[in-house]
């Protein structure tokens, strides 16, 4: 059993697709993500995360992330292998069964001057 958990911010604004063949929506979530230590010059790493979340899980992280919110996408990973550019170093995607939503909703950011940190869990049906 492979298990991965992945906890970073979102570079980018959710947009959906939709998967011809099974007529499902998907998206592809960046997560900006700090490794623990620094490098010998006393800077912060960051490991950028893809992130495939399918079906209704796609359409609520489409209602709830943003640009620059923090989540934790839990599932497993999948070899990604550029076959167009075969010079390419393979990558990976962590295809995420369930995300958990750490920051706040975007509404409640703007109107708290002192927001709590929300936890919502979603698990792919």
């Amino acid at each position: 059993m492979l298990k991965m958990i992945a906890i970073g911010n979102i570079t980018n604004d959710v947009e959906l697709k939709m998967n011809a063949a099974a007529n499902k929506p998907y998206a592809i979530l960046w997560l900006a993500v700090e490794r623990r230590y620094k490098d010998r010059d006393g800077n912060k790493l960051t490991d950028f995360i893809s992130v495939k979340v399918r079906g209704k899980l796609a359409e609520i992280c489409k209602q709830y992330c943003y640009k620059g919110c923090k989540i934790a996408a839990i599932g497993d990973f999948e070899t990604v292998i550029f076959a167009e550019d075969p010079d390419r170093q393979p990558g990976f995607l962590l295809k995420a069964s369930e995300v958990e939503f750490i920051s706040p909703k975007k509404s409640e950011e703007k109107t708290q001057n002192n927001p709590k940190t929300e936890e919502m869990e979603v698990q792919n049906a």
